[in-house]
């Protein structure tokens, strides 16, 4: 591990940095994949995906892990210098092809809590470039939120963020309640998707019935 650092202001989401080899960046190709941790042997895995882009020649993955009890919890206690055991890259990842720009020139991404980290790969990744994008990004409230600080970044980069928090304002508003499909196109737009099966579920069914195909709805297993 190179490092272990808060991510959001309330301590339960860690910024881990772990260093990695040649073998291992190579195995990494499309932002969505996501590696199997453990701290020890006999360790039960943690599946976790990786929150920096794909870069062959690089030397680190960036992950962003949640504190939970057992083998999460154990990597946000572990420190700069700690050994950790970490499979090769898994999983597909975020096929865009299935969505050409050309084609689907109108993206939409969803994310809650830590399912940000795959999403901030294919942000940084450059794939969305040619898009039309926005983000809506549920968290609780600032002080639970990943990356809040690269929201300028993004939005530079050409993706609106819709920043849902449940537990600010009014009632609470998760993202499905965010997403607006009055005005829709949906022979030209697609979405990727990350989070609670209940919002991914519940964002899917309004996309349909604004005309989006659900194969055009990208998810990373």
């Amino acid at each position: 591990m190179v490092s272990n650092t808060p991510a959001s202001k309330d301590g339960g989401l860690h910024s881990i940095v772990l260093k990695v080899d040649n073998e291992m960046a190579k195995g990494y190709a499309t932002p969505g994949q996501f590696c199997q941790l453990r701290t020890s042997e006999d360790g039960k895995p943690a599946f976790i995906a990786i929150a920096s882009p794909p870069d062959a020649d690089g030397t680190t993955f960036e992950l962003l892990v949640k504190r939970q009890e057992g083998t999460a919890g154990e990597i946000c206690d572990m420190a700069g210098g700690d050994t950790i055991q970490m499979s090769p890259p898994m999983g597909p990842g975020f096929d865009m092809n299935k969505a050409p720009a050309d084609q689907f020139p109108d993206t939409l991404l969803f994310a809650t809590g830590s399912g940000i980290s795959p999403i901030r790969a294919l942000i940084k990744s450059g794939a969305l470039a040619g898009r039309n994008v926005t983000l809506y990004y549920g968290t609780a409230a600032p002080s639970y939120t990943a990356f809040i600080d690269e929201f300028k970044e993004w939005e530079a980069a050409g993706v609106t963020v819709e920043h849902v928090q449940s537990q600010v304002g009014g009632p609470p508003t998760y993202v499905q309640d965010a997403i607006d499909t009055k005005d829709m196109d949906g022979a030209k737009t697609c979405a990727v998707l990350v989070g609670q099966k209940e919002m991914t579920t519940a964002v899917i069914e309004a996309l349909e019935g604004a005309g989006v195909a659900k194969e055009r709805c990208i998810m990373n297993f």
